[in-house]
């Protein structure tokens, strides 16, 4: 026999559809899924601000890519009310984990890209004027924001702070900034491409969605959910992945 509150809970649950209401709808997701391969347009900038394509930067030896995205220098360096020398503070806080990552898997056929991205929405914490969002590439204001920009992430990287060899930069966003985050953007902007925003994930709810990780086949085929969402001054603080998660998607791969 079913309970009563069995039959109630039914009854709740179906009544919506029962009367002809609408059910609730989720979006589909506009990030990369598991399966999805990377678009071979999306691109970033080396150190010297030249445009390279990503998944050139894929080794034809690389059986994983581990593509760390995080929030690159501050304007301000050296702040003291600052943990380290990045405008995103969390990204700060997962070196640690992501240095021991890079470590373990020395000498492994696993490729490590890192890509900085500065704060183009936040106006006083990485970006003061917005040039970022707002200025054309070949102006004189934006080519020597974006300069500091990858100068002082580099001195991070020199210090040890950031473990990765080679850093890559994303001055605009475009990997985790879609049309729908941007709203109406700047001409000096340039063109909103199909793939952009389809590295924050579709359940992160956080403007910017960094740090986060991505594990990809040596083909640039996403396999698995990227770890996202370690936020360390929440209380209490709210870790959704470690080491063991990242070395255990990791030697799924290369096994």
């Amino acid at each position: 026999m079913i309970p009563i509150r069995g039959i109630v809970l039914a009854l709740a649950i179906l009544w919506p559809s029962v009367l002809g209401q609408p059910r609730l709808i989720v979006p589909e997701p506009d990030c990369y899924l598991p399966g999805d391969r990377i678009d071979s347009a999306v691109y970033v900038y080396d150190f010297a601000g030249r445009k390279v394509e990503l998944t050139g930067l894929f080794g034809s030896g690389d059986k994983v890519i581990v593509l760390s995205l995080f929030g690159g220098a501050a304007d301000i360096l050296n702040d003291i009310n600052r943990r380290g020398n990045l405008w995103c503070e969390d990204s700060f806080d997962d070196m640690a984990v992501q240095r021991a990552l890079i470590s373990y898997f020395d000498g492994q056929p696993v490729r490590f890209i890192a890509i900085a991205i500065p704060a183009v929405l936040s106006p006083g914490i990485g970006g003061a004027d917005n040039l970022f969002l707002s200025a054309m590439r070949d102006d004189e204001v934006f080519i020597e924001k974006f300069s500091g920009f990858r100068a002082n992430t580099e001195k991070e990287k020199v210090s040890t702070l950031l473990p990765f060899k080679e850093i890559f930069y994303d001055p605009r966003g475009r990997l985790i900034l879609g049309e729908k985050d941007l709203g109406k953007v700047a001409p000096g902007y340039g063109q909103v491409y199909d793939w952009q925003g389809k590295f924050k994930w579709h359940l992160d709810p956080r403007t910017y969605g960094l740090p986060a990780i991505w594990v990809l086949k040596g083909d640039g085929t996403v396999a698995c959910e990227p770890f996202w969402g370690n936020d360390y001054d929440s209380s209490p603080p709210q870790i959704n992945y470690g080491f063991e998660d990242l070395k255990q998607a990791v030697e799924t791969l290369l096994n």
